[in-house]
């Protein structure tokens, strides 16, 4: 089992390769150079399985500092490593915009087939694997239950990739297990979050009874809903994996 392998709370998460762009070098070791936005700050997700998220501003900064050994892959196909940050050909950054991507990418016979699908379109997002740090990311229902996960510290990065359509756009089981913890704790400290004021208002407000609120009664079914269709959709990527793992082992 690699290092990788072994992080069990790891997650991946699909993006758009914000504002790309890619030139040539005059390097006979470099294909081309490839910088774009691998995340977004203050972006909100589609539904990742019962809650949309959001990476808030900065949440790189604490691994950046630690200099991990990071790969940019496609695919997430280690087959495929085009740059990497402990060599210097892949530099990663943070702005006031999100995680930035500076890539050497390798003169491999595949890096040109590479730019050929970036340049013409058929490859035009990205992903990114990582853990979330401890206590670094938190959950809040707003009065209509939607929850809504804030990543406040990213934990570890692992990769940076460049995919047609993301194999697993949707959270790990460990941002579900955050949910389900958020969602079983003491009834009076969930009731205290959901009533926790807004900027502007007191602080006066008291914690309602979870027991007898039959409004989150209903969220927290609805949660356990879309948990469900979660794991099922989990499954089937599962499954859609599989066969690719057997497809590139066929070639």
């Amino acid at each position: 089992m690699t290092e990788q392998e072994n992080q069990p709370d790891r997650e991946v998460r699909l993006v758009g390769l914000s504002d790309m762009e890619i030139r040539a070098t005059g390097k006979a070791t470099n294909a081309f150079i490839l910088r774009g936005y691998a995340a977004v700050y203050d972006q909100t997700s589609h539904d990742l399985g019962g809650f949309r998220e959001r990476i808030a501003p900065g949440a790189f900064d604490d691994v950046l500092a630690t200099e991990p050994d990071v790969h940019l892959t496609w695919d997430h196909d280690t087959r495929y490593v085009a740059a990497r940050t402990k060599n210097g050909t892949l530099h990663l950054s943070s702005d006031g915009t999100g995680l930035l991507i500076d890539a050497q990418v390798g003169n491999y016979t595949w890096a040109k087939d590479l730019r050929t699908a970036l340049e013409r379109g058929d490859i035009n997002q990205g992903s990114f694997a990582f853990n979330v740090a401890p206590d670094g990311d938190d959950f809040a229902a707003d009065d209509d239950g939607n929850v809504m996960r804030t990543i406040r510290t990213i934990g570890g990065l692992y990769d940076v990739t460049v995919t047609a359509q993301g194999a697993y756009p949707q959270t790990s089981m460990a941002a579900m297990r955050s949910l389900a913890e958020a969602i079983g704790r003491p009834p009076e400290q969930v009731g205290a979050a959901l009533v926790a004021p807004q900027e502007g208002q007191g602080e006066e407000t008291e914690p309602r009874s979870v027991e007898d609120d039959e409004e989150f009664a209903m969220w927290h079914a609805a949660m356990e809903k879309k948990a469900a269709a979660y794991r099922a959709s989990l499954a089937k990527v599962e499954e859609r994996l599989g066969k690719l793992h057997e497809r590139n082992q066929d070639a």
